[in-house]
């Protein structure tokens, strides 16, 4: 996407609506295209799909919980950061398939290492203007993650 070209705004009632309303925490809004999160009650961020340059998942291994996250790079803005314990993690992750392939096998992805931060990049952009991903990228994505399946 090119910086000068406009972002889709949505309307103004439903962004209203979903800041005073939220019971979701993060989304994908297919109208805009764009992931919209909402890390607190009256802030919200809205990052459009084709801005996104980077997919990587993260593990944080702590004494009382495990957390995964997926951390959506984005092409001149700061780094979207998204729990598997965030509301609607699942269905982001479900309607984001077709988009970013491989980011289904998040899972699989971040190895279990005790006791440390771990990432692994499940999704790269071949070039910053291209929108698409490559399919030797798709294959290499798949192949990282069936190589994890195999080891568990």
């Amino acid at each position: 996407m090119d910086r000068n070209t406009p972002l889709v705004r949505r309307p103004l009632l439903r962004r209203l609506r979903e800041r005073l309303g939220a019971n979701v925490t993060v989304r994908f809004d297919r109208d805009a295209g764009a992931i919209v999160s909402h890390p607190g009650r009256f802030r919200i961020r809205e990052v459009p799909v084709d801005r996104i340059v980077r997919v990587e998942a993260g593990n944080s291994d702590k004494v009382a919980h495990d957390g995964v996250f997926l951390f959506f790079h984005v092409d001149g803005e700061d780094t979207l950061v998204v729990s598997e314990f965030d509301k609607g993690f699942t269905s982001l992750v479900h309607d984001l398939r077709l988009h970013f392939p491989g980011i289904e096998q998040w899972q699989r992805a971040v190895p279990p290492v005790a006791f440390q931060l771990t990432s692994v990049d499940l999704w790269k952009r071949t070039s910053p203007n291209d929108a698409s991903v490559s399919m030797d990228e798709a294959a290499n994505v798949g192949a990282a993650s069936a190589a994890m399946g195999a080891r568990e």
